[in-house]
């Protein structure tokens, strides 16, 4: 084992803590496990390992199969920046302050210890490599790590064909050059990673290494290799392609992020054929990130650093290809809140057992923290995941709360939607925010074939059934227990202001 090997027991299925029934070494070794942490940018939940028969992801399928795949995880907000926010904090939006990319969390929390800084003031190496905190170096966060972070290195280009390149910001919406995978950001960033795991091998401390990749986020390129491994017919957009019936408009985003690309609509009335590319083009994007996990995967066995090492995988948001004529992130529905969540701990009990627990990514801090042995804020909004990783029978939440804000701006918004998944429904709640005011509701029953479909493994809305006469009894429990969450969980509840109290 390494010069900080951590004596890693089975997982012994306790109800108690992990990390004393499980994870306790002799009290007088002080060593604590490395963390492999891996950040994958607008990946939804279309991995072999999670049911979807299209994706070609063996790499991630082979960590799933020795780890805990949670398939109900959810993100606190679906884009970038508030998500990652939240995770790396371990508090909520509303907390954080943090509801568009150009927000930063210290402006609101300027003492916050970040999950990364954690590990740092208690004497782990901390380092970042890609996009971890976001990607604009102005909302990275210098205190969280030992080593200044690597958000991109000169050459580190979108594109790899200079005809593809824009005028302006964008360029085209995909591409898929004949090249290596280093001839792409994310291939750079897996051999940077790969060069750091070997000089961390022979460091003098325990690590925290952050790999934040760039794909499947647009513009979806990635070599030509990715793409020849699926045949372009299977991704025809034949089903659930309709707007959800009933749903308000402020349900949806008005921002254009995949009308930006000079080979799109402004409007992102996409044709058949153009769907049919985008589709394709995230599929192998999925299938090229796969692989440089993979690499880093290999690394930490070649390195023998796996038994020692914590490896954590997710996606920062859900992502729409064209399914209810819907595409990115940015709303509360299940495609954009859902995100893919798996967590590899050493000689743990039951691996490739999958849970249907409801999580939050909010619950990674706390989670983190005490598979290290840590001690964490008392603040946190999460909590911890080791009683799931010691048995994935162990229930999770009743519900999970996901918001996004109207319009997406770095302001105050005008108006919040604040969103609460069961185990079978959605309650989603839209608000004016100066009033607090409800002006809109939502209501799915994903047991209900008239309110939800599945396609690829992936639940999609298809009615608002708020008004059923069916669903009014649970509507009505859903208004109780969303006013429940938000006076539990929101600062401005518990300073008697409740946002989003159910009012007319």
């Amino acid at each position: 084992m390494s010069r900080h090997a951590y004596c890693f027991r089975p997982l012994l299925g306790l109800s108690g803590l992990l990390v004393t029934g499980v994870l306790a070494a002799d009290e007088n070794v002080r060593a604590r496990p490395n963390v492999l942490f891996v950040a994958i940018d607008d990946l939804r939940p279309s991995l072999g390992c999670y049911g979807d028969p299209m994706a070609q992801t063996p790499h991630i399928d082979a960590l799933a199969a020795a780890a805990r795949q949670f398939n109900r995880a959810y993100c606190q907000q679906a884009v970038c920046g508030p998500s990652r926010a939240s995770l790396l904090t371990g508090r909520l939006p509303a907390i954080t302050r943090v509801w568009h990319n150009r927000d930063h969390f210290r402006n609101a929390l300027p003492n916050v210890v970040t999950l990364p800084q954690l590990f740092k003031n208690n004497g782990y190496h901390t380092q970042s490599l890609g996009k971890v905190f976001s990607g604009d170096p102005r909302e990275e966060d210098p205190q969280s790590w030992s080593v200044p972070a690597i958000l991109r290195r000169d050459g580190w280009r979108n594109y790899a064909l200079r005809e593809s390149e824009g005028r302006q910001k964008k360029g085209l919406a995909f591409e898929a050059a004949e090249v290596r995978d280093d001839g792409y950001t994310d291939g750079k960033l897996a051999n940077l990673a790969v060069r750091s795991l070997e000089e961390l091998k022979s460091g003098s401390k325990p690590f925290f290494l952050a790999v934040g990749f760039f794909k499947p986020h647009l513009p979806f390129n990635a070599p030509r290799k990715y793409w020849d491994l699926y045949d372009p017919a299977v991704f025809d957009l034949t089903l659930a392609n309709s707007p959800v019936d009933h749903a308000p408009d402020v349900a949806y985003h008005t921002h254009r992020e995949l009308g930006g690309y000079t080979n799109v609509p402004a409007d992102e009335l996409v044709s058949a054929e153009q769907a049919r590319q985008l589709r394709h083009g995230y599929y192998a994007c999925v299938s090229y990130v796969d692989a440089q996990v993979g690499k880093l995967l290999a690394a930490l066995e070649r390195l023998k650093l796996a038994e020692d090492t914590i490896v954590v995988l997710w996606g920062d948001h859900g992502f729409a290809l064209g399914e209810g004529r819907r595409w990115c992130k940015g709303t509360n529905f299940e495609l954009d809140t859902r995100v893919p969540f798996i967590i590899r701990v050493p000689n743990m009990a039951k691996p490739g057992v999958a849970t249907e627990a409801l999580i939050e990514l909010v619950d990674v801090y706390p989670t983190l923290a005490e598979l290290a042995r840590l001690s964490p804020p008392a603040d946190l909004d999460g909590r911890s995941l080791v009683p799931i990783l010691s048995d994935p029978e162990t229930a999770g939440r009743d519900a999970v709360l996901s918001q996004f804000p109207r319009p997406f701006k770095p302001a105050n918004p005008e108006t919040m939607g604040y969103s609460i998944r069961t185990s079978t429904q959605r309650y989603t709640r839209w608000i004016r925010w100066d009033t607090r005011h409800m002006i809109a509701e939502e209501l799915y029953a994903y047991t209900d074939p008239e309110s939800t479909t599945t396609r690829t493994a992936l639940l999609i809305e298809r009615r608002n059934v708020i008004e059923d006469a069916t669903h009014l009894l649970v509507r009505d429990q859903l208004r109780a227990r969303m006013d429940a969450i938000l006076a539990a969980r929101t600062s401005a509840t518990k300073s008697g202001n409740a946002p989003g109290a159910l009012q007319k």
